[in-house]
């Protein structure tokens, strides 16, 4: 037996005791009481021994009083009312319940339960507490007014592990709208969901539902149909409770595996959406993706693809991820195996195909490589980038959009200090191009991608931990890639105001990493108890904070919330001093480009901003 449970065993007898006394004490008083306990005090052992018996018997000293709920209550109750019960009776044939108080039994009743569960009840109550105020959860809307839907509403409400908080309901009838289940609202029914889009406008900020949940497995498949559009026009994931039968399905293990997790829940907020007749313009077009098997080139390359244009080029210098996005998308699509530093090869493809967009996202990304490697990063996200503008100004093609990011703002990295020397050549050329349009859209990390925090979180979370971050107050922009790449193509259909516009997405607050740890542990059903948290000190060229914009750079609004555009050239740089940069970038070593690398960009610093 462990020592918890003889702790508990201990308190409960100490109790029982004490409250026989205070029985007597009660219906007494204290010189009186005195006197009787004198003649009964060994029935008070007996009355405690018999109590632990029952309550050991129903197995009551297995449970946790972190979850103390009424099955517990109910047991000590059945449990003193017999041990009472067998008092009176042995007093009657040992008394003939002569000088015994008749209220006595009562007092004994009362106070016992009251001492025994009054301890469980407000160590729940504080645990509690103290749970709530620790875990910010997720709110979400619940689809169904059903016996699921009680069960899991009940279940988020009684289990503070649960990492979602019920704020409304969507009924299956109009006339349940306005009534209420464990004190949660109907909001709408399915018939008028549009409705709950008023509710969405009343709700606070840090109240907006992220997720719908779908209570019912068997829901109509045109019942589904409404609540996936909805979702999707209102920037929600969408889930679905999962069939009792299915939760005793899982093989036995010696530990469970961490639920699969939501990107859009790791997000921390609802996703911004626009409507998708902005980019008809794209369908019948010919369209070029560079890095079309990249994290970002993929999602772009499936939202283009869904958008039916006239050609779709997937260009790729990475055999597998070539192979993987080629697959998937078959119709109107030509798959290159093609890197975008072959200059002869890129002529070729952009002189016979002739496409009206070319969406650039291909470079090396990796800061610790990169770092090592510095004349890599020039040559590919530089060089390749410089020789592709190049070749759409020759061509005359309608327009390219260049993929940068934050760290191309004030860049401690080498990588950065790349994307924000395309940056500012491509500022440079576009202001003498009359036939090609350019612009830059710029943002910060996407959930999900590869080398990103989400996946290798994941992954250490399903191996136990522990998860490992640089610096606990890292802090970072973030939204999820089909947000990114759905407001980067929008951003493709907007009128420039200035050939060379910059775009520059809007995220939200930036967020520290090791919250977003926490929530993927929350997420996962673990606990920071069970999964640790280790910091390993910041990488070579990491900042601790990143920017979607210069100090000094002028920002004004789209028409489309959540993109910004600057047209601000900070740091002006003439096109000659790029030449100068591309010759000493194709005829000599590392170490003697870095130098005029540097005196390009008076805004790049390794020093901490």
């Amino acid at each position: 037996m462990s020592s918890r449970i003889l702790l508990t065993i201990l308190h409960d007898f100490l109790i029982f005791a004490i409250s026989f006394f205070l029985a007597l004490w009660i219906r007494l008083d204290l010189t009186n009481a005195m006197i009787l306990y004198k003649d009964l005090w060994y029935f008070q052992f007996f009355f405690s021994f018999t109590n632990i018996f029952l309550l050991k018997y129903m197995g009551l000293y297995h449970g946790i009083w972190r979850y103390a709920s009424l099955h517990e209550i109910k047991s000590i109750i059945q449990s003193v009312l017999i041990s009472t019960l067998i008092l009176i009776g042995i007093f009657f044939i040992i008394f003939r319940l002569e000088n015994i108080p008749r209220s006595f039994p009562i007092f004994l009743f009362i106070i016992s339960i009251f001492g025994v569960t009054g301890p469980r009840v407000i160590y729940r109550i504080f645990k509690d507490y103290l749970k709530k105020n620790e875990l910010k959860k997720i709110p979400i809307l619940v689809f169904g007014d059903n016996s699921s839907a009680e069960n899991f509403i009940r279940f988020t409400k009684q289990n503070n592990d649960s990492p979602y908080e019920v704020i409304g309901l969507i009924g299956l009838k109009e006339n349940a709208v306005g009534r209420r289940i464990h004190n949660i609202p109907i909001i709408a029914s399915i018939h008028r969901i549009e409705s709950v889009t008023s509710f969405l406008k009343k709700s606070s900020t840090d109240k907006l539902p992220q997720r719908i949940i779908i209570s019912d497995p068997k829901t109509k498949p045109k019942v589904l149909e409404l609540i996936y559009i909805f979702s999707q026009q209102n920037g929600l994931a969408i889930g679905m409770l999962p069939k009792i039968s299915d939760l005793s399905s899982k093989e036995s293990s010696n530990r469970f595996e961490a639920n699969p997790i939501v990107i859009e829940d790791v997000l921390g907020r609802k996703q911004k959406v626009n409507d998708p007749n902005m980019l008809k313009d794209i369908s019948g077009k010919k369209i070029l993706v560079t890095g079309a098997g990249g994290s970002i080139g993929s999602e772009l390359s499936k939202q283009i693809y869904r958008l039916k244009p006239k050609l779709l080029i997937l260009l790729e210098q990475n055999e597998y991820s070539l192979f993987k996005i080629s697959s998937v998308l078959t119709k109107n699509t030509l798959a290159s195996l093609t890197d975008i530093r072959d200059t002869k090869k890129m002529e070729d493809i952009l002189s016979f195909h002739k496409p009206d967009y070319i969406f650039h996202t291909a470079a090396l990304k990796h800061i610790t490589f990169v770092e090592d490697e510095p004349l890599e990063a020039l040559k590919t996200n530089f060089l390749a980038t410089v020789k592709l503008c190049q070749l759409c100004k020759l061509l005359k093609l309608k327009k390219m959009i260049f993929i940068s990011t934050d760290k191309a703002v004030n860049p401690s990295n080498v990588m950065g200090a790349s994307k924000r020397l395309c940056e500012k050549y491509i500022q440079k050329i576009s202001k003498n191009s009359k036939e090609t349009i350019f612009t830059i859209v710029r943002f910060g990390n996407v959930l999900g991608s590869t080398g990103s925090v989400v996946p290798l979180f994941e992954k250490q979370i399903n191996h136990g931990g522990p998860i490992t971050i640089t610096h606990p107050k890292v802090k970072r922009y973030f939204m999820t890639i089909r947000e990114a790449v759905e407001l980067v193509l929008i951003s493709s259909q907007l009128k420039v105001k200035e050939n060379g516009e910059i775009y520059i997405l809007e995220m939200g607050d930036s967020i520290f990493i090791k919250d977003l740890a926490k929530r993927m542990i929350l997420l996962s059903g673990r606990t920071e108890d069970e999964i640790k948290i280790e910091y390993t000190g910041l990488r070579k060229g990491e900042k601790m904070n990143e920017q979607l914009f210069f100090n000094n750079e002028k920002i004004s609004k789209t028409t489309v919330d959540g993109i910004l555009s600057t047209n601000s050239k900070l740091f002006n740089v003439e096109i000659e001093s790029f030449n100068k940069l591309v010759l000493e970038i194709q005829s000599h070593g590392k170490n003697n480009n870095i130098k005029i690398f540097r005196d390009l960009l008076p805004e790049y610093s390794k020093d901490e901003n």
